[in-house]
């Protein structure tokens, strides 16, 4: 394991109730350090999220459950001028002119 020597002052209360610890727990107070140093900065890293989450709405409340219908034949090359049936107006769907 990487180390990197560091100091860190801190407040002679606190350093006294850690010593404390230390020595009910039979470790070292910068193995406790370490521990909780490690602890917070995961804890942190984890609460972050993306920002890119909750950027967008599709308007579908079901889209998570019904991609694969959502996503039916999405990318498959379709003959030059027809359109999809969603663009389509809905006399065109029926077939019947508009």
């Amino acid at each position: 394991m990487d180390r990197v020597k560091t100091t860190v002052y801190l407040r002679a209360t606190d350093y006294g109730k850690l010593k404390s610890i230390a020595a009910a727990e039979n470790r070292s107070a910068a193995e406790l350090i370490r521990e909780a140093v490690g602890e917070y900065t995961t804890r942190k890293v984890q609460a972050r999220l993306p920002r890119s989450i909750g950027m967008g709405d599709s308007g579908m409340p079901d889209l998570a459950e019904r991609y694969e219908e959502y996503m039916h034949g999405f990318g498959e090359d379709e003959p030059a001028g027809s359109a999809p049936e969603a663009e389509k107006e809905p006399d065109e769907r029926k077939g019947n002119p508009p």
